[in-house]
């Protein structure tokens, strides 16, 4: 892992994770905290990474509607609305 603002290799593990469970990182030259998402398109949102890439998968591959793509996330036990897969 490298620290994605100075690129150091010099990174140290921190106990403490994100709410959604990313484990975060402490880099030691620049003194910034980060975890797996800092850097990335992922970073903002509330939702798990796997659960919109899914998501994201089932409307382009099967050309589902938001309504339908909310339902099945609520089968798999996720309550999300249509507007949040719309966004």
């Amino acid at each position: 892992m490298s620290c994605p603002y100075c690129r150091s290799e010099h990174v140290a593990k921190r106990k403490r994770r994100t709410s959604l469970g990313y484990r975060t990182f402490y880099c030691t030259p620049c003194r910034r905290h980060f975890n797996d998402r800092t850097g990335t398109p992922f970073n903002d949102l509330q939702f798990p990474t796997d659960l919109v890439l899914l998501a994201v998968l089932w409307r382009l591959r099967y050309k589902l509607g938001f309504r339908d793509v909310a339902e099945l996330l609520l089968q798999r036990g996720f309550e999300v609305s249509y507007e949040t897969v719309r966004v």
